[in-house]
């Protein structure tokens, strides 16, 4: 990803790629929230880009969402990182 791009940009499409795996699995933001004993408003901040976001977080939304392609996991988690910095 290119250095020049801002952050909170950064968190958008990171959030915006694990919105549209949650929506493949049918799910709606308060099941995952139940499943990981967070908050709704939490998952919904995390989509919307208005939360910074960590691999931990990248990580137990993909176990949620059964992502298995390691390819894809390891790519969000890259994105997440680059979205702290």
């Amino acid at each position: 990803m290119a250095s020049n791009v801002n952050p909170t940009v950064r968190r958008r499409r990171l959030g915006q790629e694990l919105r549209r795996l949650r929506e493949l699995k049918g799910m709606t933001a308060e099941e995952v929230a139940e499943r990981l004993l967070v908050s709704q408003s939490k998952i919904s901040r995390l989509e919307n880009g208005r939360r910074s976001i960590s691999q931990r977080d990248v990580r137990d939304l993909c176990g949620v969402y059964e992502v298995e392609d390691h390819r894809i996991v390891d790519s969000l988690m890259q994105m997440a990182k680059d979205s702290r910095q």
